[in-house]
């Protein structure tokens, strides 16, 4: 194979490629240059690549299908503007250089009239509170980012709809955030959106209530397989593969027998768990399991009769 650089160093500006050399290295076929990069015809050999790629076109994002521009993020909904605001910084410029102190204090002052005139109504501002909120939800119950962009969504289409007025911003954050996890099937249950909410489960209950009559959610029905992996997960116990096996066939069968029809879904798993880890000779108690799904030992009791009955 030949490792000498058949072209030459030469750079054309008009089409961002080079060279005068038309003939492969390999196989003395012909060349083509395609989006900056030269290859043979005949072999497929890739010659030479250029990092910077000068054919690119303009890119066009959703929120602004009529225009096109080389530089700028997508708009998003996470932020109250949509990602449009400036920030000011606070000691350095954009080379790194540490500024004088009048400069800081000139940008002190620019950034406090900024502050305040960021927010051109209390609505502006309650949004802004609120997004902020819905990201402080989704961090702390480790959900992706697409999460925190549809409940951002959801919440805007709440106060397009006059939802937020009389009921308090951390409740329909709140409610937001679980009404999405219901929708996309995640496994997050109401006690844990409340566990890291600043409000009671009342209100939550109550904001996700008006906004699922309100606007119409399609929620997915929440099964019992959906919360096997956090229970496990939670349980301060090591389970083997033959351990997991049984579990999930349990569930399956709780399902498919009807069983879980009409029962809650953390009682059904909690008992297939517990069930599961008796038949393996780990022992756990009735109230440990109860505890982590958020049901109580007297209904563990009951899915596991139900469940030993359809077995035998």
């Amino acid at each position: 194979m030949s490792i000498g650089n058949p072209y030459e160093t030469g750079f054309d500006e008009t089409d961002g490629k080079t060279m005068s050399a038309t003939d492969c290295p390999e196989c003395t076929g012909r060349l083509e240059t395609d989006g900056g990069e030269i290859t043979c015809l005949d072999c497929g050999l890739i010659v030479n690549e250029y990092w910077i790629d000068h054919t690119a076109t303009a890119q066009s994002h959703p929120d602004d299908e009529t225009r096109s521009a080389h530089t700028g993020a997508p708009l998003t909904p996470t932020r109250h503007d949509r990602g449009l605001s400036t920030e000011i910084g606070y000691k350095r410029d954009g080379y790194g250089t540490m500024l004088p102190a009048r400069t800081r204090q000139r940008f002190r002052r620019l950034r406090n009239h900024q502050n305040r005139a960021r927010w051109s109504t209390k609505a502006r501002q309650n949004l802004a509170f609120a997004c902020g909120e819905i990201a402080r939800l989704t961090s702390a119950l480790d959900l992706g980012w697409d999460v925190r962009e549809q409940a951002s969504a959801l919440y805007r289409e709440a106060m397009s709809d006059d939802l937020i007025r009389g009921r308090s911003i951390e409740s329909m954050a709140a409610a937001s955030v679980y009404a999405v996890c219901r929708c996309n099937g995640h496994g997050r249950s109401l006690a844990e959106t409340v566990d890291v909410a600043h409000v009671d489960e009342s209100a939550v209950k109550n904001a996700y209530r008006v906004i699922n009559t309100e606007l119409g959610l399609e929620t997915a029905i929440v099964r019992p397989r959906t919360l096997l992996p956090r229970l496990i997960s939670e349980l301060e116990c090591s389970l083997s593969s033959k351990t997991r096996r049984r579990v999930e066939e349990l569930v399956a069968r709780a399902e498919s027998s009807g069983i879980a029809n009409g029962r809650r879904p953390s009682g059904v798993a909690a008992a297939c768990l517990y069930l599961a880890l008796n038949e393996s000779n780990q022992w756990v108690r009735q109230t440990d399991v109860a505890e982590i799904a958020g049901t109580t030992p007297t209904t563990i009791r009951a899915r596991c009769e139900e469940l030993r009955t359809h077995l035998d």
